[in-house]
């Protein structure tokens, strides 16, 4: 496979758990091309990185992470005894070294994000270019891009690629990332047309990302960058 950029899915989520630094620095390891984090606002306002709504599969407990603050969120095992962990304790454990995908998993997310980065690249060693963001909440790609429009926007889709025309004016994004599981040659085929690059997730297998390279993916999300990074 040609080299083309790998991204370690909630962190290389296929080893250690999902969304937590441990994961983060196994990706670091594996030298994958960037790394991808679901950001949450909790009860107490801080940004926490963890993907469901609710707490119940990492972690076991019942609840919502809206409805609970960070104290109480930091007494929760995520996984091997790794905590939930703030955005800014992935940034600062990152610090520059490899690309970052941040996703906005809850609305309210997106100034403080902004925020957050712009904060990272004035005080560390991070640039803008380290960065972009990605939604299925479209109002809240909008809010992040009015706020913070340096930093890159990628769309999300979950099955066919609509409102392109639109999203593609209002946010100027470089990419579109299509669902492995749904995607259609066509919908790679409409993507390129708009001028945006075609990334795929959630692929884990070699086999299949090259199949997709050769339908003109540019870029996959994975849970085992190690695999991929392997093959191309």
């Amino acid at each position: 496979m040609h080299k083309i950029p790998v991204i370690a899915h909630r962190g290389a989520s296929g080893h250690e758990p999902e969304n937590t630094l441990a994961a983060f620095r196994a990706a670091l390891k594996m030298n994958a091309d960037a790394i991808e984090c679901d950001v949450q606002v909790c009860k107490s306002g801080e940004l926490v990185v963890f993907h469901d709504r609710r707490l119940k599969r990492i972690t076991g407990e019942r609840g919502k992470v809206k409805r609970k603050k960070l104290a109480s969120l930091r007494q929760l095992d995520a996984g091997k005894g790794e905590h939930i962990p703030t955005l800014k304790e992935v940034l600062d454990l990152l610090d520059g070294r490899i690309s970052v995908n941040v996703e906005l998993k809850s609305k309210g997310t997106a100034v403080a994000v902004a925020q957050l980065l712009r904060n990272g690249i004035r005080t560390g060693n991070w640039k803008t270019k380290d960065f972009f963001v990605s939604s299925f909440y479209y109002r809240e790609l909008r809010r992040f891009h009015e706020t913070f429009p340096e930093i890159p926007i990628s769309l999300l889709y979950n099955k066919k690629p609509r409102r392109l025309k639109k999203r593609i004016k209002v946010l100027e994004p470089f990419a579109a990332a299509l669902n492995a599981g749904k995607i259609r040659p066509a919908w790679i085929r409409r993507v390129h047309e708009k001028g945006l690059k075609v990334y795929v997730w959630t692929v884990d297998d070699p086999q299949e990302a090259e199949h997709l390279r050769s339908k003109g993916a540019e870029g996959f999300f994975s849970n085992y960058p190690d695999r991929l990074i392997k093959k191309r």
